[in-house]
């Protein structure tokens, strides 16, 4: 009987052993398989950027081409096709798709390449691959649950999150902290909330699943998605509700078409709250690998800063998104409406096959009208905006110009400010002066209403032939930023007053201003390091019998840096 009993518990000590085993033949390892187009590009682009002084976009360059993973797990349908499902950020660069199975018992690998992006959302992060010519290597993948989570229930992660720079497997275990978050951050609540856990995830574990145990058996709850930074064992993971909808979108054939995505695409342009982010979504990654370049490079000389800081950060973190950015603000910028100018498009499809969709826009009647014509393709089982190699008269127009003002730039100069409204500038200052006043210094913060205008305020020591005192200066400027490769030329002008000593017998007014030019290194960087030299004078006002109503002109050298 002790026998017996000593095997019983055995027997039970195995089992989860062997469940474990289940779970880890059905996650993979995903690797994306770049657009060949992206390779050849981005090895070229690597090294003009680096050739002109833009190291930060090389080096961006060359990690990324070295490649990422993520994990993704098996799902088998009812027909026996066999899907793996991740995470669309995984895989969002890709053209193709590798998946590798890491054996339990000897470590071997088999790598499974080739597979298609069969399905994407541009609201979910979820993906949807499937094997090259249909292939089945899986009689059975893992199941999803059809019971609602509780908070406090224990779950499961599994993937293969990096260990170094390889992955390596790991199965946590935690407990749902919410079983229904509601974070618009991450996804919007319109659409689903999302499972907050405690079960470890890092750095790869994305796409892996999210699974609870059910009698001998786990079951796949949701897919794992974001890590929050900020805070301990505060992991994120999709519904598994929202993977099926996916995969009954899939079967059914109920995905948009061409003609509703040219649709929305319309919509946002002609509302002019809207920004170019709110279309990058339609652009495809092919659009991205013939125009990308030119649009990026564009956006660098010429765009004001608050687009080029944008489009830089998101290249240094991943290049093809940061090209599909690029194209965004190109196309929002020649057909986007504004507040000053509005446009009603209307779409017809021209021409349509099976792969490629023709869709004219129109708005406007005669001389007023603007029209342009778009290509679309499916990718990643989306209709995106496709590189059109036929420009419309409209577009053609608009290119000349385009190019005429960048002729006129002479070597690359323009009015493209350096500064958005958000951007801080803080300077210090040393003034030589002109006459017998000893010398003065000072610091000043200044904040940009807009490209060419700014307030500022700030601390100097304002000195008479007699006396000096510590003085409050506010000031309105007036730039005029000139946009030369990775640098900045701004002349610059500058009116305020001065107001030091006022709780005293001896209080000091004067009327300040100043006129120079300064130089902003802008390349690649989040903040704006420069240098300048002005010409400042002050005229003080005699407003008190002991007053001074003279006067004292200085040159004025400062060193300066934006945000």
């Amino acid at each position: 009987m002790k026998k017996l009993f000593l095997s019983i518990i055995l027997t039970f000590m195995l089992i989860p052993g062997f469940v474990y085993a289940q779970i880890k033949q059905y996650v993979g390892i995903v690797r994306q398989q770049y657009y060949s187009e992206y390779v050849d590009i981005f090895k070229n682009m690597s090294k003009e950027l680096k050739s002109e002084g833009y190291n930060t976009y090389s080096k961006a360059i060359d990690s990324y081409l070295e490649g990422g993973f993520g994990s993704g797990f098996v799902w088998v349908a009812k027909d026996g096709t066999n899907y793996i499902v991740t995470n669309r950020h995984v895989v969002a660069n890709a053209e193709t798709v590798s998946v590798e199975f890491e054996d339990e018992e000897t470590g071997a690998i088999t790598k499974y390449e080739g597979l298609r992006i069969v399905a994407t959302d541009d609201d979910i992060d979820i993906a949807i691959l499937a094997f090259k010519n249909g292939e089945r290597p899986f009689a059975k993948g893992l199941e999803f649950s059809e019971t609602a989570l509780k908070d406090g229930q224990e779950v499961w992660s599994a993937g293969f999150p990096a260990l170094g720079d390889e992955p390596v497997w790991q199965f946590g275990k935690g407990t749902v902290t919410n079983s229904r978050a509601r974070i618009k951050e991450l996804l919007s609540p319109e659409i689903s909330t999302i499972i907050q856990h405690s079960a470890q995830v890092d750095y790869g574990n994305s796409g892996g699943p999210l699974l609870i145990s059910s009698g001998s058996k786990y079951l796949v709850v949701g897919i794992n998605t974001w890590k929050a930074a900020y805070r301990d064992s505060a992991n994120f993971a999709i519904p598994a509700a929202q993977i099926e909808k996916m995969i009954k979108g899939i079967s059914s054939g109920e995905r948009s078409s061409a003609k509703d995505r040219a649709f929305k695409l319309a919509q946002a342009l002609g509302d002019s709250s809207q920004k170019y982010t709110s279309i990058i979504n339609f652009i495809s990654f092919h659009k991205a690998s013939v125009d990308g370049q030119k649009d990026f490079e564009s956006v660098l000389r010429f765009a004001p800063t608050s687009v080029r800081s944008t489009v830089s950060d998101v290249f240094n973190s991943n290049p093809a998104e940061g090209l599909r950015y690029a194209c965004a603000y190109q196309l929002f910028k020649k057909y986007g409406s504004t507040e000053d100018k509005s446009y009603s498009y209307k779409t017809e499809v021209v021409e349509s096959t099976e792969d490629k969709v023709t869709i004219a826009f129109t708005a406007g009647e005669g001389d007023g009208q603007t029209s342009f014509t778009t290509e679309w393709i499916k990718e990643h089982g989306l209709w995106r905006l496709d590189s059109s190699a036929a420009n419309t008269e409209q577009e053609k127009k608009n290119d000349r110009k385009e190019s005429k003002k960048k002729d006129n730039d002479y070597g690359g100069l323009s009015f493209a400010g350096i500064h958005s409204t958000e951007t801080l500038i803080i300077k210090g200052a040393f003034e030589l002066p002109l006459s017998n006043q000893g010398f003065n210094f000072g610091a000043e913060l200044l904040y940009s209403f807009s490209d060419v205008t700014a307030m500022g305020l700030g601390i100097y020591k304002a000195s008479t032939p007699f006396d000096s005192k510590l003085s409050l200066q506010m000031s309105g400027v007036v730039r005029i930023p000139l946009d030369f490769y990775s640098f900045e030329i701004v002349p610059y002008g500058e009116v305020g007053i001065s107001a030091g000593g006022m709780g005293s017998h001896e209080p000091m007014l004067s009327v300040v201003y100043e006129a120079g030019v300064g130089f902003t290194y802008t390349s690649s960087l989040s903040f704006y390091p420069g240098f300048g030299i002005a010409f400042k004078g002050r005229k003080f006002i005699d407003f008190m019998e002991s007053g001074y109503d003279g006067t004292v002109n200085s040159v004025v050298f400062y060193v300066s840096i934006g945000f």
